[in-house]
């Protein structure tokens, strides 16, 4: 969990009055600004607030245990505490507009208290803004919980907001006993689950903070499934003493929806349906099928241009036999416009650069081959029906675990993304409690959207986190597949080809996986005929798994090819260096392979497809999706009987613009 926990804390604890300063209670506000502070921090370093706010924002700053009025109560020593009990205290305050602003430590709990609003009052802050700290999951990487800092390390940004606290000893004595106890519960937070809200965030820093890096704030970016933006404003950690009525006005700017970005902040969302571009547009009936232009453009264009999200111009192939052939054919097709990230800017004029070591889909032919012969005994059909049974008991625990919990769950968080993870992330050899911090980086790395800063963050973290992965690997080799290229390859692979090959593989990995797990449970629930064809063993397991693959096709388009030389594709030239890519969910439904290809049928003898590559491009995980498919999808329709959506399908956010679509929450009973 987040740290939501299933209690309500004691109602004397969690008054209004106690837990929130206000200067002015209005009669009828527009919208509430609740202020989080920072460890150590009291509510009155948000005092001049409420003076530069428009009439009608009514400012409420959250006073912590063990200070001010409260100071003859102890300090919280828990995350959860802290949050459960500053919710309680505004669930009276839920009838209007509601904005959460937290600094430093106050970033994380206002976080906190979104997901409880989200979870036990079922509505969402107008905007979460965050300052000086990096999002919950990054909490999993700091130092471990039992290692104490010393006083100075927790005095001196204590006496960086506080001035009188420096010119003070006494002060500052008086003082020592909350800051100790806010930096422990700090260091002690771990957040098993950090869930994405629904609200927009917008995060700030100082540009002179050397507590809250650039790459920190972006990491916010993941942390929602609406808009987002990075503020910079001159000044250190406390830029909010100096910086105080910019600062407020920003904010109230995010509040009304007007952050729209400049030249210090970009907002990034979720495109709606008429901004979604072609080459990834799903169509508006059915949200398993590709756009309904397909069907048009495989019988008279093929081939045509698109627009990708970086501005870059790409050919688009539509029809089966004419991707089939750029996909197979490295002579006159390179992956190398891929070197960072699945969608290529326009190409520079100076050339692409180096490929990264290890990532090995952007190497050329020969190369590329000398890591996948390494690779290929790890991900075998062979190796697939070794790793059956322990699919089949994590499956089996989680779905344990949702029908002790009873209706309703979210299958997405509850069952369809925890156990791919689980498996693959043991399949590669990363420690199940990192799961949480990778997680997050890699879903930055698989959106399609413009974040270009967020997307370096997420690059670096997961590179320098890989690397000492790797040194692990070396010092004691495991029954995993970096133990296993360390023992048979160590000599021929550097430790930067190694941390770049399992960055590949988790870039490739379970979210395909996922993506196809969630829309098969989903078209299922939706086609009551097929559900009951696999519930009763009708349909064969493996001819369910390779129909729900081909007509979901969740990897829209794999990678963005660049062509080596001059050549023509349905009568249509391409120039050497123009970008070619293949619709996948069109070409798997041409008609030149087989008649009603748009209709789900688990029952169907397997189609040719391309939805698991071909040739030298086939995935190499296509065993072990198979396999989780065969394992996963039965059992939860024979162990939730009568399984049916809680909410419209029209309710649901899908995400087109990602490396693996897929479905973010599926909210059902039974």
């Amino acid at each position: 969990m987040t740290g939501v926990s299933a209690r309500e804390p004691a109602a004397g604890r969690t008054d209004a009055s106690r837990w929130l300063l206000r200067r002015r209670v209005l009669p009828d506000p527009e919208l509430r600004l609740i202020c989080f502070p920072h460890a150590g921090g009291a509510a009155t370093f948000f005092h001049g607030w409420q003076d530069r706010v428009p009439a009608g924002t009514e400012v409420g700053a959250v006073c912590y245990p063990g200070r001010q009025n409260r100071i003859a109560e102890p300090p919280l020593t828990s995350m959860d505490d802290l949050a459960d009990q500053a919710h309680a205290a505004l669930r009276g305050l839920l009838d209007r507009p509601l904005a959460l602003f937290g600094h430093s430590m106050g970033a994380v709990v206002a976080y906190e208290v979104a997901v409880r609003l989200a979870e036990r009052d079922g509505t969402a802050p107008v905007a979460l803004l965050v300052s000086g700290h990096g999002a919950p999951y990054l909490c999993a990487a700091g130092p471990p919980p039992d290692t104490a800092a010393d006083d100075r390390e927790i005095a001196e940004p204590a006496m960086a907001a506080d001035p009188a606290l420096r010119g003070s000893p006494q002060l500052l004595d008086l003082a020592m006993p909350v800051l100790r106890a806010d930096h422990a519960l700090l260091r002690a937070y771990r957040p098993v689950r950090t869930p994405r809200i629904t609200a927009p965030i917008v995060a700030y820093r100082g540009a002179d903070d050397p507590r809250a890096s650039e790459d920190d704030m972006w990491s916010w970016r993941a942390m929602t499934g609406a808009a987002f933006r990075l503020r910079t404003l001159p000044g250190n950690h406390f830029y909010l003493a100096t910086e105080e009525a910019g600062l407020v006005a920003d904010v109230m700017d995010a509040c009304r929806g007007g952050a729209n970005g400049d030249a210090t902040g970009t907002m990034t969302g979720p495109a709606t349906a008429s901004a979604v571009p072609l080459f990834v547009r799903r169509s508006g009936a059915c949200p398993f099928d590709p756009a309904e232009d397909f069907a048009r453009l495989r019988a008279e264009r093929p081939v045509v241009r698109t627009t990708l999200p970086t501005g870059a111009r790409a050919w688009m192939v539509t029809r089966y036999a004419d991707a089939r052939r750029v996909i197979a054919d490295q002579r006159r097709f390179s992956s190398r416009a891929a070197v960072n990230g699945p969608v290529p800017p326009p190409e520079p004029p100076e050339g692409f650069p180096p490929p990264r070591p290890g990532v090995f889909y952007t190497y050329e032919p020969e190369e590329h081959g000398r890591i996948r012969r390494m690779l290929t005994p790890e991900f075998s059909a062979q190796r697939a029906r070794v790793l059956e049974p322990r699919a089949e008991t994590l499956a089996d625990r989680h779905l344990d675990a949702i029908e002790r919990a009873g209706p309703p769950a979210d299958l997405i968080a509850d069952f369809v993304l925890p156990v791919p993870r689980l498996l693959f992330l043991e399949l590669l050899g990363v420690p199940l409690q990192d799961a949480g911090r990778l997680h997050h980086d890699l879903a930055l790395l698989h959106d399609f959207h413009p974040i270009h800063e967020a997307q370096a963050g997420a690059f670096r973290r997961l590179d320098a986190y890989l690397r000492e992965l790797v040194e692990t690997a070396r010092a004691t080799p495991g029954d995993n597949v970096l133990g296993h290229l360390v023992a048979a390859h160590g000599t021929e692979l550097s430790d930067d080809e190694l941390a770049g090959i399992a960055c590949q593989l988790l870039l490739a990995g379970y979210a395909t996986i996922a993506g196809t797990l969630g829309l098969s449970l989903l078209a299922l629930i939706l086609d009551p005929v097929q559900a009951e064809l696999v519930r009763d063993g009708r349909a064969r397991p493996d001819r369910m798994a390779e129909e729900l693959i081909r007509h979901l096709s969740v990897v829209t388009f794999g990678k963005v090819f660049q062509a080596k030389e001059d050549v023509t594709i349905a009568d249509q030239d391409i120039a050497a260096g123009e970008y070619v890519l293949c619709h996948l969910p069109s070409a798997n439904r041409d008609p030149a392979l087989a008649d009603g290809l748009d209709r789900l049928d688990v029952t169907r003898e397997p189609t040719p497809h391309l939805a698991l590559g071909h040739g030298a491009h086939h995935c190499l995980g296509a065993e072990l999706a198979r396999m989780e498919l065969r394992v996963c999808v039965p059992r939860v329709l024979r162990r939730l009987p009568g399984l049916r959506l809680r909410v419209p399908v029209e309710e649901l956010r899908f995400t087109p613009l990602n490396a693996a679509y897929g479905v973010e929450s599926l909210p059902v009973a039974w």
